[in-house]
């Protein structure tokens, strides 16, 4: 197998999926949250080398929250990302 740079578009997808783990509001050691899915709407193709997310996660007392980045790139906005997490204490 050839290793090759990651596409403008694989970066934004892997920058998607930290959305979660960069915007994290509650404390690793008490918490889990684990997002269960993940959802990318981009308004264009992806352009350059780096991607700039702008994370909010909105936990809910009754287990469900939600984590959701904007999603830039070297020429502005590009899209936005959601993941929807499952919340619990750690035993």
């Amino acid at each position: 197998m050839r290793w090759h740079a990651p596409s403008p578009l694989e970066r934004t997808l892997a920058a998607a999926d930290s959305g979660n783990g960069i915007s994290a509001v509650l404390d690793w050691s008490s918490f889990l949250f684990i997002n269960t899915d993940l959802t990318v709407t981009l308004h264009r193709h992806p352009e350059g080398e780096w991607v700039c997310l702008d994370a909010t996660t909105l936990p809910q007392p009754h287990g469900i929250g939600l984590a959701e980045s904007a999603l830039y790139d070297e020429k502005g906005p590009l899209g936005r990302s959601t993941q929807t997490l499952y919340i619990a204490p750690r035993a």
